[in-house]
């Protein structure tokens, strides 16, 4: 069985968590310019790892089992499909509950709503690259020895605390809510996100599906907040956003419906 290569992964991951700290620092002057930057950061990581632990003539094996070259084209459907059917649901469960409204101006500036919105995924994906090359690129193949599921958990929830410098140094990320509330809530989800992202990765072995995935949610999320309004921020905070309840709920189901199809598989 393939071993961890511990010094490495524990390098990759204090640089791109040093990165994302110093970004979230400097964020308070650079403005949303910061999350844009701080997405780079991963892949920074992995050109730090390049330079000190791998060889020169290995180093383009090193690229190509990052995923890059392969189009992935399989998981197309299921990195759309799967955002866009549970930020509906929650759009739909909020509008039943009374917890959020249409926005009145909605329907007359939808055709420019759709095509921004595809607009935003397309330059969504290309920044979502940079992060997905550090996580389900280089760092998910490096814990599959810990096994299929628990490497998935395992990258999700590294992925998450490294978002926690811009929730806890700024304004500019989840700004609403308790951070008692919100870093738990945060946390669950991209460690439940990590199992929907990584078999993405496995079963296509690329990460341009996950890349989509990523900016997908990033895309529905906003066209959610362009088409409704919230009762109340705390709403959209703790139930009805990217990392609400009910987008916890979501992404229960659907981990337990992609655990069983890898039916317990380890590498």
């Amino acid at each position: 069985m393939r071993k961890i290569e511990l010094g490495q992964v524990a390098v990759f991951y204090a640089v791109a968590l040093s990165l994302a700290i110093a970004v979230a620092w400097l964020g308070r002057d650079m403005g949303e310019a910061a999350l844009a930057l701080t997405m780079f950061t991963p892949a920074a990581a992995v050109l730090v790892i390049l330079a000190l632990f791998v060889p020169a003539g290995t180093r383009r094996a090193l690229v190509g089992s990052l995923g890059i070259s392969r189009i992935g084209q399989r998981g197309y459907a299921l990195a759309v499909g799967a955002p866009a059917l549970i930020f509906g649901a929650s759009l739909l469960l909020l509008l039943a509950l009374g917890a959020t409204e249409l926005r009145a101006d909605a329907s007359g500036s939808l055709p420019r709503i759709v095509v921004s919105s595809l607009v935003g995924l397309v330059i969504s994906t290309l920044l979502a690259l940079f992060e997905e090359i550090g996580w389900r690129g280089y760092l998910l193949p490096n814990l599959l020895p810990l096994g299929t599921l628990t490497a998935m958990l395992a990258v999700g929830f590294l992925h998450g605390v490294w978002h926690l410098p811009l929730i806890l140094l700024t304004d500019l990320y989840h700004p609403n809510g308790n951070r008692l509330l919100v870093v738990p809530l945060f946390l669950a989800t991209l460690t439940l996100a990590g199992v929907f992202y990584g078999y993405l990765r496995l079963t296509s072995a690329s990460i341009w599906p996950v890349a989509i995935a990523h900016a997908a949610v990033n895309t529905f999320w906003t066209l959610a907040e362009r088409l409704s309004e919230a009762t109340s921020p705390l709403v959209e905070e703790y139930v009805g956003g990217e990392s609400g309840l009910v987008m916890i709920g979501g992404l229960l189901v659907l981990t337990v419906l992609l655990a069983a199809r890898l039916g317990g598989r380890t590498p």
